[in-house]
């Protein structure tokens, strides 16, 4: 017995700062600066893309959700999909609004407003609906600067340690990379394999933020930026930052093709 209490004891004075349920909520503004032409968004050959990875993608199932409800109002058609990415016109197959993960590669661009049902509380890291995100007026105030909106959402998540902490995707945007000649050498050689290659589109934004905490709360964002004419293994820019933060407190990040405003929030479950 004595023995077993010892192990129990070990385990709650090895147990990370974070045990105690400590939740937050985050919201990301990040819009467009249309500085294309900064001599510090030069293009970059030699970035690693691989620094840029992600653990949880929350967005895409938002996204997907978001396109449905716009395509079930008339607001947009259904998905169109083809079984020959070469083809010059596309068959759509059925004319019904059930847009899936693959759909998005044929979009143009990602809703600005990705929407989520209001959740009280999961025991999972979840997104924001549009009524608990609260940037309304940072968003009138860019508009009348005449600055375009790129993506304004927020997630709920657990307060964890730098080590247990996750990398949201956060990614957003026009579809404006073309694929590399390596990748279309290897995409055609798909097509002699699989009927249904698979590209992933590249985005306007795409890259992670991650809130860890540690007494305080830090952010730690690897994004890349993405003009027209980049492709798969050639990025124009470079949008990495590790911040501490205070909860409750704006912050406005600047980089010379976009800005993003954080928040982050104690959330009491």
């Amino acid at each position: 017995m004595i023995r077993k209490m010892l192990v129990i004891l070990a385990a709650m004075l090895s147990a990370p700062s974070y045990a105690d349920g400590r939740w937050f909520e985050i919201e990301v503004l990040v819009f467009e600066q249309g500085q294309t032409g900064s001599t510090e968004t030069l293009r970059n050959e030699e970035l690693d893309l691989s620094q840029y990875q992600y653990d949880i993608d929350l967005l895409t199932p938002a996204y997907l959700q978001t396109l449905n409800d716009q395509c079930t109002k008339g607001e947009l058609n259904p998905p169109e999909r083809t079984t020959d990415v070469f083809a010059d016109t596309v068959q759509t197959q059925g004319n019904y609004c059930d847009y899936q993960g693959d759909d998005l590669v044929n979009l143009q661009r990602l809703p600005k407003y990705p929407i989520a049902e209001a959740q009280n509380h999961t025991a999972s890291p979840y997104v924001l609906a549009p009524e608990q995100l609260q940037f309304n007026e940072q968003r009138q105030s860019l508009s009348l600067k005449g600055k375009q909106v790129l993506l304004h959402t927020g997630w709920r998540f657990a307060g964890q340690s730098k080590r247990a902490a996750p990398r949201f995707r956060l990614f957003g945007g026009e579809q404006v990379a073309t694929m590399s000649k390596l990748a279309e050498q290897q995409l055609e050689e798909s097509l002699l394999l699989s009927p249904s290659p698979h590209y992933e589109p590249q985005w306007q934004l795409d890259g992670f933020l991650k809130v860890h905490l540690n007494h305080y709360l830090y952010i730690t964002s690897n994004l890349v930026t993405r003009a027209i004419g980049d492709t798969d293994t050639s990025v124009s820019g470079e949008f990495s930052q590790f911040r501490r933060v205070i909860s409750g407190e704006i912050h406005y990040f600047d980089h010379p093709q976009i800005g993003m405003l954080v928040q982050i929030r104690r959330f009491n479950h």
